[in-house]
């Protein structure tokens, strides 16, 4: 079904190619998430940016709500494989085929916008020389601000977090629900809702942003901004296919990809701050975690960390270990 879907805009693109009604190269980007989600808008205005200044020889079209039918965990190799030109990828859900790139979705890694900036820049080289082995790069990032867990009752411990059915995102929110007691269940975003509406889920590990993106105020009642974590996305684009266009081509779509990635990391926190506005005006409430709750969660997050570095290797347990000195942080 994807392939076919595939196969039939690169039909597309050809008849109209030969009516000379679109740009010299055309890339379908896949986006994970609405087309009103900030990471969506700023991948809108990296596409125009680009059009622009290329002269319209390569135009970026956008699929948002992962419309052109591939989930997260595929991503990787989607675009490894040519059936995604290009691809906005989150780094916690790719784990599946590159553990290492899930280093900056660990649990309770970093408390603050400079410790996600840290920890990516440490991570950099090695996430260039994963991709390389899954024939890609990274263009430009983004990041999420922190996320919590909406819930429907009121969540104070890591006791109260026992028997929740939540919906997850990533092999993080795997490995913290079975630390917990929670039921996880990962799926992807839009089948959130009706999971919620059926009673097969009661709560959500998600950002502000995407718990007003879901309306979750029309289901749920707490929102706990316990950050869990502060994701990393990457727009990924295909080797072969960045190698078919001219340098000069080139030389100006990574210039606007650095713009943007300056941009998009410096609106995660302005998006979390009207994010959680929002869901206030809608009647979410927004409980605080305390002191001991903190130090609940952070044990959790030290022990979870170890466990996937056993996993993932020691160019990430030394990754680890540099950005552990450098913060204070264990």
């Amino acid at each position: 079904m994807k392939k076919g879907l595939a196969l039939l805009l690169g039909l597309m693109f050809t008849a109209l190619l030969a009516t000379g009604a679109v740009a010299k190269t055309r890339w379908d980007m896949h986006l994970n998430y609405p087309a009103g989600n900030f990471h969506s808008q700023g991948a809108q205005r990296f596409a125009d940016r680009v059009k622009e200044v290329t002269n319209g020889e390569l135009e970026i079209v956008l699929h948002p709500g992962a419309s052109l039918g591939f989930k997260g965990p595929e991503l990787l190799r989607a675009v490894a494989e040519g059936q995604l030109t290009i691809a906005e990828i989150p780094t916690g859900m790719v784990e599946g085929d590159a553990p290492l790139l899930a280093l900056t979705a660990q649990p309770f890694i970093a408390t603050n916008a400079e410790e996600q900036r840290l920890l990516y820049e440490l991570a950099k080289p090695a996430y260039a020389r994963t991709l390389d082995r899954f024939n890609q790069f990274t263009l430009y990032t983004s990041v999420w601000p922190f996320s919590g867990i909406y819930t429907q009752r009121e969540i104070k411990s890591v006791a109260d977090l026992k028997g929740l059915k939540m919906r997850v995102y990533d092999g993080t929110g795997l490995a913290f629900g079975k630390a917990t007691g929670i039921a996880a269940r990962k799926m992807p975003f839009s089948e959130v809702y009706p999971a919620m509406k059926s009673g097969l889920l009661d709560s959500m590990y998600t950002s502000s942003v995407s718990g007003v993106d879901a309306k979750a105020w029309e289901v749920l009642k707490y929102f706990t901004p316990i950050n869990i974590v502060g994701p990393v996305n990457m727009v990924n684009v295909n080797k072969a296919a960045w190698n078919r266009l001219p340098k000069d081509i080139q030389d100006k779509v990574q210039q606007v990809a650095a713009e943007m990635e300056q941009e998009m990391w410096n609106l995660a926190a302005d998006m979390d701050a009207k994010s959680r506005k929002t869901l206030q005006e809608n009647g979410m409430i927004i409980t605080p975690v305390s002191d001991q709750f903190r130090r609940e969660l952070n044990q959790i997050g030290t022990r979870l960390r170890a466990q996937w570095a056993r996993k993932a290797g020691p160019e990430a347990q030394a990754i680890l270990d540099e950005y552990y000195k450098r913060t204070g942080h264990n």
